[in-house]
């Protein structure tokens, strides 16, 4: 059941359970899409979700809240990386449970992984993955939070989290000339993004990146403002937003196992109980034009 519709997936680490379990409902309903865009942690599950590996998720889930030391602030201190990348990267998501390339590639989807280039500042969107190492390394640059882990080198350009340039990446569904769009959030509805505390350290850190030093000062900002485009775009019945009802009771550094569990719950159950008004809304004829809020940082 393949819809003339984009997905969105955001990112938010470990609070991404909520999306897998919304995307496991969308597997059992054979629910799919022509173009689906992500960053940062919801690259790694979205492309699980294009080759249909209905458990993959779930156990990556599972062996990175069984690992106790996935996420150290030893390590950080020491390697200045909180989460084991290396681990994650290339010993879970490609030794232990690997992605099926074959079915990735062969499946009738665009896959748009947004990152960040660290010395411009400009989001970089990624959408043809000729091998698998290529996808790989793309989704691990986007999943590189800044100073929490090492940025990426690819293809001659040194990149780091998709949602630092553009937390919500749905301009590369817009720029398709899609109507309608299907928001997988990992914020409850109503949250508002604050400043970060860290601009001061941000700007020594960075201080030879004056572009990524501004893009990281002002991106509650430009998070807020797409937040409201969103909202907008429901309105007016151009997209169908998915997201926890309460706020969730999980960081994006969240281990505890009962709390990872209860957000993969509510994901599942928030799809299986919106999928029939998400039918309608897929279903329907779309009459009015695309309207792009000129408000918006689109």
């Amino acid at each position: 059941m393949v819809h003339d519709a984009g997905l969105m997936l955001e990112g938010g680490g470990m609070r991404c359970a909520f999306t897998v379990g919304v995307l496991d409902y969308f597997l059992d309903r054979q629910l799919e899409f022509p173009f689906v865009a992500t960053a940062s942690a919801g690259a790694l599950i979205g492309s699980s979700y294009i080759a249909k590996q209905r458990e993959r998720n779930y156990q990556l889930l599972e062996a990175l809240r069984k690992k106790p030391d996935v996420i150290s602030f030893k390590r950080l201190l020491q390697k200045k990386e909180l989460f084991s990348m290396d681990f994650i990267f290339e010993q879970l998501a490609n030794d232990w449970f690997p992605l099926d390339f074959q079915s990735f590639s062969q499946a009738n989807a665009t896959f748009i992984v947004g990152t960040t280039d660290i010395n411009t500042g400009k989001p970089l969107f990624h959408d043809t993955f000729t091998e698998k190492n290529d996808l790989i390394q793309v989704i691990r640059a986007s999943c590189s939070l800044p100073v929490l882990a090492p940025n990426v080198s690819y293809k001659g350009k040194q990149l780091m989290d998709g949602g630092v340039a553009d937390p919500i990446p749905i301009r590369p569904l817009l720029a398709r000339g899609l109507k309608k769009h299907v928001i997988v959030l990992t914020r409850n509805k109503g949250y508002v993004k604050k400043a970060s505390k860290l601009n001061w350290f941000f700007k020594h850190v960075f201080k030879d990146k004056p572009e990524l030093i501004k893009l990281l000062r002002n991106r509650h900002q430009r998070y807020n403002e797409t937040m409201q485009a969103l909202i907008n775009m429901e309105q007016r019945n151009e997209a169908f937003i998915i997201q926890p009802e309460q706020p969730l009771a999980a960081s994006r550094i969240e281990k505890n196992s009962q709390k990872l569990e209860s957000l993969y719950e509510q994901g599942y159950q928030e799809a299986e109980k919106k999928f029939p008004a998400l039918q309608h809304f897929l279903e329907r004829t779309q009459t009015t034009p695309l309207h792009m809020d000129k408000a918006t940082p689109f």
